[in-house]
């Protein structure tokens, strides 16, 4: 008996467990005993449902490794369930959350929601039942009889809260009474919700040779309905349940005594929701040239190799690139593999979207913020079976259950989405490369302007590099003149449009083909004032003036969201003198609209594409020629193809080149060449008038010739002196709260902490931390924000992120006030 005993212990496995709580004393392993009923189903990656904390409270948890032994060395909870049939989580998954988790200081729940579909849940409440049925009514007070009438109305069961819902009155103290007097008791039930839909088909269970019998043996009973149904079903593979009953008109109580009689068989089968694209485009053959030749040659030539460096595809804008990747996905289909394309915001570039749509039809798999949970629920569905072989979406989509990865492609990849503005605040290329790297499959980064920081890896060998110097079309890039602003001024031209933009303009009305301009402001103007006594219209929850926008006469937040009515009359001084000052988009279009009365015209900005669907609707109206003119922010830079457009006018590069912000001269060169791409992508020839106060400016120069590496060798000096990316890695820690006062108190103690840690390891030299600071915008939906900038100058970036990880996160509890909240941005993509 003592020897089975000890075997019995020995075959006992406990499971680690990270469990869905946001709380970062949660944010460690939790120990549970397997069950010996599901030891055999259960396995590492798996969601789970078990007991957490003081009252046992059931909870989603998920399975990050199985051990032999307890190490803890103590009691231990059982897992209740297991919540699905197959893990949720990959092995490749658990290595990417972990390595999240330390990269980006994250909680591991953080990056697990990453990752899992979001219509998995499990919904926890509170269940009284009835447990004493020996009790009389005139030992209880009406309150208490109350209570158990309700319960006994629903069959001796009843959650908490419904019941409290239909006493309503406060009953804590009598349910506590009740509970003493051993009446009922209370527990937790949880209910798996995955919001997934599904449709059911039938077939009949009979042979052919027994139709004919059986509807005459259901005719003679009179269940004529159930004749009719087997009727129907004759020499049909499958039916579906409610195509039949709208066929027939028959009620769902036949079809169960068929199934009951073993007539029929009733399967249950997974639905998809479709989602709907309505920008079309027309399926073109077209045919490689020599340079996409080899680049396809290059990537087909690297899929066996062990150790993949990524691949930067740097090609001028209408050179084919969306071909080649196309290629490439269509060589990784026929080897049975997967790929993921991402693209920085899918509603910005229905045209790609369409093209793919177009060669691989329902193999391809959509993943993006727009979709409703059951179709984004239904879309990981199609990916983890198999069904979809393609994955096409926003930088979410890195995380999705592909089963034999081949190949990840980022489009656009210098495009500043990719960065993460909620923890984790990853970087997709980041996780991009850790994910090939896991799977060996390959990277693709694709560019016309390439960022400063992945182009140096290029060059220090870290990533291979293959161009496309041309157009596909072998025509050249359309001229970029640059018009300065100052000498139009200075020769009376007030207006917004010089000289030369504006007779292109009227040319291209006169000549029916089409214009686009761009300029990255949306509103009428940046801000409004008093001309009397200077008083300006601010955000009163931020630390920023207020947008004008004329259309709906009210000044907004871009931050926060808040607008007021714009007066008559000043609010300071009651003079009439407010003026609009500065221009956005709505501007522009008041203006075009003057000047060109007869002209048709579209604006695409944030303003006029909130609506679902309306990206969609303003560029296909735009592509079937409804519209002369198209105004736009940066959503028109990428991804547009439109034959008959001839002239992209650039209305302020200065709007982009004086933000605060070391990659503004960049920014700008990247935003120059992708707007001007949109120029001359047919057989017609293109044009680009760019608008400057700042003709001289190194980007300026650069980008008026589509120079790329002269541009990046300049650029790459200045990082280089300044310590700027990719020379050094930053840190952010921003401290916010609504008490400026605590929160200045708070970042003290942050600093103060990180220098007596230094000092502790001999460090003395802190030149590599910069603050404590307000932020450049030092209130933000009335919260004010101060921050340290941490440089890896002098220090490593592994001890630095985890003396980092010690102080703000470790000891966060014990060193800073509950009043405040803390942002840990490991690489911002901005400082403001």
């Amino acid at each position: 008996m003592l020897i089975l005993f000890k075997v019995g212990v020995f075959m006992k496995k406990y499971a680690q467990v990270i469990v869905d709580n946001n709380s970062i004393y949660t944010d460690n392993f939790f120990t549970y005993e397997i069950p010996d009923d599901i030891l055999d189903q259960i396995k590492i990656g798996h969601r789970v449902l078990v007991p957490f904390g003081k009252s046992n409270k059931p909870i989603q948890g998920f399975i990050f490794d199985i051990l032999d032994e307890n190490e803890e060395h103590k009691n231990t909870k059982k897992i209740i369930d297991i919540l699905d049939e197959e893990p949720l989580l990959r092995d490749v998954d658990i290595k990417i959350i972990k390595w999240m988790k330390d990269e980006y200081l994250c909680k591991f729940i953080e990056a697990i929601d990453c990752i899992y579909p979001k219509g998995y849940r499990v919904n926890t409440y509170k269940v009284i039942h009835l447990v004493n049925n020996n009790f009389t009514y005139e030992n209880l007070r009406f309150e208490e009889k109350k209570i158990i009438d309700e319960i006994l109305k629903h069959k001796g069961k009843i959650s908490l809260d419904k019941l409290k819902k239909n006493i309503k009155s406060n009953i804590d103290s009598y349910i506590k009474k009740l509970r003493e007097k051993r009446i009922i008791q209370i527990t937790w039930e949880s209910k798996s919700i995955k919001n997934e839909k599904y449709v059911y088909s039938l077939r009949l269970n009979i042979q052919n040779s027994e139709v004919e019998n059986t509807i005459q043996s259901l005719n003679k009973k009179r269940s004529f309905k159930q004749a009719q149904i087997i009727s129907f079903l004759a020499n049909k593979e499958k039916v579906l349940l409610d195509d039949l009953i709208k066929e027939l008109k028959v009620t769902k109580s036949s079809i169960k005594s068929l199934q009951e009689k073993d007539l029929i068989k009733i399967e249950k089968i997974d639905y998809f929701r479709k989602i709907e694209t309505t920008y079309k485009i027309d399926e073109k053959e077209i045919n490689l040239n020599q340079e996409q030749i080899k680049a396809v040659n290059i990537l087909k030539s690297n899929i066996q190799n062990e150790s993949k460096k990524p691949f930067l595809l740097h090609g001028v804008t209408g050179s084919g690139k969306t071909e080649v990747y196309i290629k490439i996905i269509q060589e990784m289909l026929s080897l049975g593999k997967d790929s993921i394309v991402l693209v920085p915001e899918i509603s910005l570039t229905p045209q790609t979207i369409a093209r793919f749509k177009n060669r691989f039809n329902d193999t391809i798999a959509l993943l993006h913020s727009r979709l409703s949970d059951g179709q984004r629920q239904d879309e990981y569905k199609r990916i983890k079976q198999g069904k979809a072989k393609i994955v096409i979406g926003a930088r979410s989509a890195i995380f999705a259950p592909c089963k034999d990865l081949g190949i990840v492609i980022i489009d656009e990849f210098h495009e500043s989405s990719y960065k993460s503005e909620t923890s984790p605040k990853y970087n997709t290329i980041e996780v991009a490369k850790k994910l090939c790297e896991e799977t060996g499959s390959i990277l693709l980064l694709g560019s016309a302007t390439p960022s400063i920081d992945e182009y140096y890896k290029c060059e220090i060998g870290e990533y291979n590099k293959i161009e496309l110097k041309n157009r596909a079309n072998n025509k050249q890039m359309p001229p970029i003149e640059v018009i300065d602003m100052k000498e139009e001024l200075n020769n009376g031209n007030k207006s917004i449009f010089s000289r030369a933009l504006y007779e292109a303009i009227d040319n291209n009305l006169v000549n029916k083909t089409q214009t686009i301009l761009f300029l990255n402001r949306r509103g009428y103007a940046n801000f409004i004032s008093c001309r009397k006594c200077s008083y300006l219209f601010k955000c009163s929850s931020c630390d920023i003036s207020l947008t004008y926008h004329k259309y709906k006469n009210i000044a907004k937040c871009h931050y926060c969201g808040y607008e007021v009515e714009v007066p008559k009359k000043c609010p300071s001084c009651d003079s009439l003198y407010l003026k609009e000052f500065g221009i956005g988009t709505e501007k522009i279009e008041e203006e075009i609209k003057k000047y060109f009365p007869n002209a048709r015209v579209l604006r695409m900005d944030r303003d006029t594409t909130s609506k679902k669907g309306s990206h969609e609707d303003i560029l296909n109206k735009f592509k079937n020629g409804q519209a002369d003119i198209l105004i736009g922010t940066q959503m028109i830079s990428k991804g547009l193809d439109f034959p008959n457009v001839t002239l992209v006018g650039i209305l302020s590069a200065d709007m982009m080149l004086n933000f605060p912000d070391f990659k503004s001269s960049e920014k700008t060169f990247q935003i120059i060449n992708q707007v001007a791409g949109r120029a001359g992508r047919d057989l017609l020839k293109g044009r680009v008038i760019l608008q400057t106060y700042d003709t001289e400016h190194y980007s300026i120069r650069y980008a008026k010739n589509y120079d790329y590496l002269g541009f990046y060798n300049e650029e790459i000096k200045i990082r280089k002196i300044f310590n700027y990316k990719p020379f050094n890695s930053l840190i952010s820690v921003v401290v916010f709260g609504k008490n400026e006062k605590s929160v200045i108190k708070n970042i003290q103690k942050i600093y103060d902490a990180v220098i007596y840690v230094l000092n502790k390891k001999g460090i003395n030299n802190f030149q590599f931390i910069l603050g404590p600071n307000p932020c450049p915008i030092s209130k933000i939906n009335n919260n004010y924000r101060w921050q340290i900038l941490f440089k890896d100058l002098d220090i490593e970036i592994k001890l630095l992120k985890g003396i980092i990880k010690y102080i703000c996160i470790e000891k966060r509890d014990f060193l800073l006030d509950s009043d405040v909240s803390l942002s840990i941005d490991t690489d911002p993509e901005s400082i403001l």
